[in-house]
């Protein structure tokens, strides 16, 4: 009796166990789906901007990188952070010559800063 008890809590034991490993790699997995469904959107526009400096991110790109930020390591976020503010700096102001041609138009003074800035963020938006 003793040996049916023993055998049957062993198997119980490692079902339990079998169970909780499969359901972290489960969401293990559902983390990594969730991370590039999150990133691919971005990813291709930054790719898109490195190819020609003057194409600008559209859509709410703000909350979206937010979003990502708090799925980085946060030994990732502080640097991931830095490379926004300085994409954003690169897009900014302080980089546009206005009325270049003397209608009101404006150009990109440094477009190698953008392609630099760009590169930086896709640094943190590789598919896992």
């Amino acid at each position: 009796m003793n040996d049916i008890l023993e055998k049957f809590a062993f198997a119980l034991l490692g079902a339990f166990i079998g169970y909780l490993v499969s359901n972290r790699l489960a969401i293990g997995r559902d983390k990594r789906k969730e991370f590039n469904e999150l990133i691919n959107p971005i990813r291709s526009e930054l790719l898109a901007i490195r190819n020609n400096p003057r194409f600008n991110l559209t859509g709410s790109y703000g909350i979206t990188l937010s979003l990502i930020c708090e799925q980085l390591h946060f030994w990732n976020r502080r640097s991931f952070k830095r490379a926004i503010d300085n994409y954003e700096k690169s897009k900014g102001s302080e980089n546009i010559k206005l009325n270049i041609d003397g209608m009101g138009g404006w150009a990109y003074k440094d477009t190698d800063w953008i392609v630099h800035a760009a590169n930086e963020l896709l640094k943190y938006l590789k598919p896992r």
